[in-house]
């Protein structure tokens, strides 16, 4: 379990390069899969307090994960991933792909997708 979590946050380090902490990469994910967002659309889309959300917008403002464009209709505020941002991603998709081989090389192909059915299956409960 202990050698996981190492693992995990070896593939994580192009996060803290930029002062962000482990779960950020969840964040940035999960706004890569979005379109433009406005604030409050992001608030109530992560589901955080007001306090959590805006400490984690200073954190990731701050280190220039976001951009932002108002829209010329009404004036709204809309986020979306800078290229900084997009490019740390690349990097820890990578690292976690690589991750996952190494942990499965010595794995059979069938051995290697009956543990990764069963991951996806745990994945699903949270």
């Amino acid at each position: 379990m202990q050698l996981g979590a190492i693992a995990r946050q070896e593939a994580l380090a192009p996060l803290r390069t930029h002062g962000l902490q482990t779960g950020d990469d969840v964040i940035l994910f999960w706004l890569a899969d979005q379109s433009r967002m406005t604030l409050e659309d992001m608030r109530i889309g992560l589901d955080m307090p007001p306090h959590q959300f805006n400490a984690l917008i200073g954190r990731l403002d701050s280190a220039k994960m976001l951009e932002s464009q108002a829209d010329e209709t009404d004036g709204t505020i809309h986020l979306f991933l800078s290229a900084i941002a997009l490019n740390v991603l690349q990097d820890i998709h990578k690292n976690l792909k690589a991750l996952d081989k190494e942990l499965t090389a010595d794995l059979s192909a069938h051995k290697t997708k009956k543990l990764k059915k069963l991951l996806s299956k745990i994945s699903n409960l949270f």
